[in-house]
């Protein structure tokens, strides 16, 4: 049995959507694996690139409907910062 990746997960139908879970995570499972020989249940595919690497970056992946939370959370942090240094060049122009 082979896990690689062979095919586009966006067009193929073995890669599936989660309902409620990111737009941009694919998920698809090996029926016939066998986890005693280290074959997986199931493998991750994301079409960001930034899959989830821990159980709890999944479940974010899981319930984030809309975008990626990585995406989102990169975005907030990085507007945060460049309010915070033009508001610091605005107080230093005032001064």
């Amino acid at each position: 049995m082979s896990f690689g990746v062979t095919e586009d997960p966006r067009e193929n139908i073995n890669w599936r959507r989660h309902r409620q879970g990111c737009p941009h995570y694919r998920e698809r499972w090996f029926a016939l694996s066998n986890p005693d020989e280290g074959e997986p249940l199931y493998q991750v595919f994301c079409l960001m690139n930034t899959p989830p690497e821990t159980a709890e970056e999944q479940e974010r992946c899981l319930s984030s409907r809309t975008c990626c939370w990585r995406i989102a959370e990169a975005a907030r942090h990085g507007g945060k910062a460049a309010a915070s240094a033009a508001d610091g060049k605005r107080r230093r122009n005032a001064s």
